[in-house]
């Protein structure tokens, strides 16, 4: 007799246990997604300043050989303005 009023008490907690585990794991995985798409949103913007700054440092590269070549092709102004400046 105490089967048959325990058996489906028991059967019940079990079937609203594995509701509540099921709506638990749903909601989960909503957080995930949601979770996910911002993170993809993140990469995209994150590669997107990287993209700028490999451009900009690509400009400031060219830059700075330009100025570079500029300054080793103008003559040494020490030699212009009396000579040995080593003390030779």
């Amino acid at each position: 007799m105490d089967d048959l009023i325990t058996q489906p008490i028991v059967q019940y907690g079990f079937l609203g246990f594995s509701a509540v585990l099921l709506g638990v794991v749903i909601w989960l995985i909503r957080r995930l997604l949601a979770v996910l798409e911002a993170t993809g949103r993140i990469i995209a913007a994150n590669t997107e300043a990287i993209r700028d700054l490999m451009s900009m440092t690509g400009d400031l590269l060219k830059l700075s050989r330009s100025v570079h070549d500029k300054i080793i092709s103008r003559p040494c102004i020490a030699l212009r303005e009396g000579g040995d400046s080593h003390g030779q």
